[in-house]
């Protein structure tokens, strides 16, 4: 990626970039424009390949994660750009890994399959309902208690996306159903990751290389269940062979998102990661009216504003509670009380090795997360 990470002596989680000796207001910039735009382009790829012959969005999915877990390994430990600090035994891997791998394929499958069924434009607007799924699933999981000011503000967001959807002109139920099984499962991977690996807090491009595999096997084995004997039939091999080249860029653009996203987070902050999410949504549809003819009506266009403002406060809301969360931590560790929390939801853990099969070093525990899909 032509970026050096050092840890040096400083925090744990301080990861001082040097491309190509730009200062980090520039470094941030760029990759944040960097990801815009690979993100956004990855979408339209990915529409484009399963709307005209490939209409097997496991096979798409694991390619490109198969490709990110070799490409991660690489950075790791061949060209060690990215210092893994851990190594897992297979019981740990079965038993912590796997099962996150799951839902992760399946949110990736859902994720692709709606390109079948739904315009661009719409699919957008309907990632605006993410929070209300991910709100729900953290309660019944208990992991967070959600305040009266969250609860308005997702409310507001499901009220936008309601009226996005009334507009939606070519309105498939199937569709959205896919998609909001695709939005199911990428919160119920999130609760998981934080039920079973907590404390265990991966450099983003380490734990793709632990879960790209973990994820692969899973997509490899619904393909090779569902999607073989009719790709054979359909002739896909050969559609592949005929379009190497874009399925080679799905491939590294999925790596490259996840690559960049990690910059974006060190050079600026993930609530800047976020932020710019949204605003490549809105993008998004915009290419999607310019590029592909997609028609979007002036409810939708009224109900994704209301959702967009409402996820901004949404936003707000939570690092607030982070910030306020973070604050009590510190007072906490100055009185000495144990069982101190980093972050809103993971603890802090002191003791080595780490848990259940895992060795880990103490500068390892660091939050740091990335979203899983462009």
């Amino acid at each position: 990626m032509g970026a050096q990470a050092g840890s040096g002596g400083g925090a744990p989680d301080s990861h001082q970039f040097t491309i190509f000796g730009m200062s980090k207001v520039v470094v941030a910039v760029v990759a944040s424009l960097a990801w815009m735009s690979v993100s956004s382009g990855l979408i339209l790829l990915n529409k484009d390949l399963l709307s005209h012959g490939f209409h097997y969005p496991m096979a798409l999915s694991g390619l490109g994660m198969a490709f990110s877990g070799t490409a991660s390994y690489v950075c790791c430990r061949v060209l060690r750009i990215v210092d893994a600090k851990r190594s897992m035994t297979p019981r740990f891997y079965a038993t912590k890994i796997l099962p996150v791998g799951l839902f992760m394929a399946l949110t990736l499958h859902f994720g692709n399959l709606v390109y079948l069924y739904l315009t661009v434009a719409f699919i957008q607007m309907l990632k605006a309902f993410t929070p209300i799924i991910t709100m729900l699933s953290l309660f019944v999981a208990r992991l967070e208690t959600p305040s009266r000011r969250l609860i308005a503000s997702v409310s507001f967001i499901a009220l936008g996306t309601a009226l996005a959807s009334a507009g939606e002109v070519n309105l498939n139920a199937a569709g959205v159903v896919i998609m909001m099984l695709s939005e199911c499962f990428e919160s119920i991977r999130l609760v998981m990751t934080q039920l079973l690996l907590t404390g265990l807090r991966f450099h983003p491009i380490e734990g793709l290389m632990y879960l790209a595999p973990a994820c692969t096997f899973w997509l490899a084995l619904g393909s090779l269940a569902l999607e073989f004997r009719p790709m054979l039939e359909s002739g896909a091999f050969g559609l592949m062979a005929e379009r190497p080249l874009k399925f080679l860029a799905a491939a590294v653009m999925g790596f490259l998102v996840n690559s960049l996203a990690y910059i974006v987070i060190q050079s600026a902050s993930s609530l800047t990661l976020k932020v710019l999410g949204t605003v490549k949504n809105a993008l998004v549809v915009c290419l999607g009216i310019a590029l592909l003819s997609e028609k979007v009506t002036l409810l939708q266009g009224v109900g994704y504003t209301i959702s967009v403002g409402a996820f901004f406060v949404y936003q707000r809301i939570k690092m607030q509670q982070i910030r306020q969360e973070q604050v009590a931590s510190v007072v906490a560790s100055e009185a000495g009380m144990p069982g101190v929390r980093d972050g809103p939801t993971l603890p802090r853990y002191q003791k080595l090795p780490g848990s259940d099969g895992v060795e880990v070093r103490a500068d390892s525990l660091a939050p740091r997360q990335l979203p899983l899909t462009a």
